[in-house]
C-alpha cells in the first residue's frame, strides 16, 4: 500500500511540474514613472495668481500647515510660530478644515468636511512634488493660483 501512494505521489508531482509553463515573458525596459507622494506635513511658502499677485507666507505671525495622512485623510490648520504672539494666550493651532483626499496621477482631490455635515470638493494639479517641496496648481474661472508649500 505504501509503494502504490508513493508512486501515485510521485507521478502527481510529475504532472504538476510538466503543467507548469517554462515561458519566459520578457520585461519591458520602459521607466517606471515616479509615484507621488503627498503624506506628510506642508507648511505654505508663497501663493502666486494668474494676474501675478505674490503672497509671501514666509516670516508670518503663524504658518499654513497642510497635513497628508496614509489613511486618505488631511487637515489644513493655521500654527503659531511667532513667540511675540504664543505669549499672547492665543490657541497654538486654529483648524481651518480637514476631510479626504485622493492622489490619481498628479491630480488631488481633497473633499472638505465641515461641522454641519456640508462637503465641498477641490482639485489640484501637482506640478512638482520631490519630498523637499510641493507645488500645485489651480483653476477657477478667474485665475489660476499656485502655491508652494516645504517639507517640514
Amino acid at each position: 500500500m505504501k509503494y502504490s501512494t508513493r508512486n501515485l505521489l510521485y507521478l502527481f508531482s510529475l504532472l504538476l511540474l510538466a503543467s507548469c509553463t517554462t515561458d519566459v515573458k520578457e520585461v519591458e525596459n520602459t521607466p517606471a514613472a515616479k509615484e507621488i507622494s503627498v503624506v506628510g506635513r506642508w507648511v505654505l511658502i508663497k501663493s502666486e495668481d494668474s494676474d501675478s499677485r505674490k503672497t509671501d507666507h514666509q516670516h508670518q505671525p503663524s504658518d499654513v500647515v497642510l497635513n497628508f495622512k496614509k489613511n486618505g485623510f488631511f487637515i489644513i490648520y493655521d500654527t503659531l510660530v511667532d513667540p511675540k504672539w504664543r505669549k499672547k494666550g492665543l490657541p497654538l493651532i486654529e483648524k481651518r478644515t480637514s476631510g479626504q483626499w485622493k492622489l490619481e496621477d498628479s491630480l488631488l482631490t481633497m473633499i472638505h468636511d465641515d461641522d454641519k455635515d456640508n462637503s465641498f470638493s477641490e482639485e489640484f494639479k501637482i506640478l512638482r512634488c520631490d519630498g523637499k517641496e510641493l507645488i500645485t496648481e489651480r483653476s477657477n474661472k478667474k485665475t489660476t493660483v499656485y502655491r508652494t508649500y516645504g517639507k517640514r
